[in-house]
């Protein structure tokens, strides 16, 4: 029911005004740089809403109802992330939207824009099967399964495409900027610097030297960047590397095996 009252009211919202009709996001994915109500109308009514409760990834989850009517007007400065889960291929993906919030002339309530995209690969609880938790379980993916489990997951295969790593995560950017992402960004002279699209990979173990689409991976934010400022302000931190996706990395030789340690022998007085 709560599905066709918000697509009414995306329809009736798109007759008074056409121009909401007319909004797309900000690049290919489809989701950056859309309003909360354009989200949902897209996605219908979210599947849960979380709220940080640490600096880290710990989360509360609560049903929809329950955020929009009691819990969101009595949490100061929440601002919670829409939540979709899915089973793709047998495998649970968690899509888990966060705003970025614009102040509207004129009114009290803000304009929410999706800032990025957090999806996770999750193992189900093996005694209840449930994936929801304060803390996910994360599930390891392998890079080249990735675009069958999120389909918005679109990387450039060109050998040249601007890929980093860092201890943290890999960053692909693409070739699509957009000059409407600076309402996303946050950084200082931002207006300085093209902001492109880009995917963020994470593992649960750091990446080894060589990247193949055999690493796995736990975690793909959708985001934005910028190549400039990455050149500009983190060579320390983000080192460049192959592209994973291009003909050039699948055309080199396999990285070699990793040298075994040899398990020390005690030696003995005579």
């Amino acid at each position: 029911m709560r599905a066709v009252v918000l697509l009414l009211a995306g329809f009736v919202a798109c007759l008074v005004s056409p121009e909401a009709a007319l909004a797309e996001a900000f690049f290919s994915d489809g989701y950056l740089g859309l309003t909360q109500e354009e989200l949902r109308a897209k996605l219908g009514p979210p599947h849960k809403i979380r709220d940080r409760s640490s600096a880290l990834r710990v989360y509360k989850y609560y049903p929809y109802d329950e955020w929009e009517n009691v819990m969101k007007d009595q949490i100061p400065g929440a601002m919670g992330e829409d939540v979709y889960l899915y089973v793709r291929d047998k495998i649970h993906v968690r899509f888990s939207f966060q705003y970025a919030k614009e102040e509207k002339a004129n009114s009290d309530t803000p304009i929410l824009i999706v800032k990025l995209v957090d999806i996770e690969f999750l193992s189900p609880d093996p005694l209840t099967g449930v994936v929801e938790g304060p803390v996910a379980v994360p599930l390891a993916v392998p890079l080249k399964d990735i675009p069958k489990l999120i389909p918005e997951f679109k990387p450039s295969p060109a050998d040249d495409a601007p890929t980093y790593r860092s201890n943290l995560f890999i960053i692909l950017l693409q070739n699509e900027t957009s000059k409407a992402a600076l309402r996303l960004v946050k950084e200082r002279n931002k207006e300085e610097y093209a902001w492109s699209l880009s995917y963020r990979l994470y593992a649960a173990e750091p990446f080894p030297p060589r990247i193949t689409l055999n690493e796995n991976v736990t975690r793909v934010e959708i985001a934005v960047d910028s190549l400039q400022l990455i050149k500009d302000h983190y060579r320390l931190t983000h080192e460049a590397m192959v592209n994973p996706f291009s003909a050039k990395a699948a055309a080199l030789p396999p990285p070699p095996e990793p040298p075994q340690k040899k398990i020390p022998r005690p030696r003995y007085a005579p």
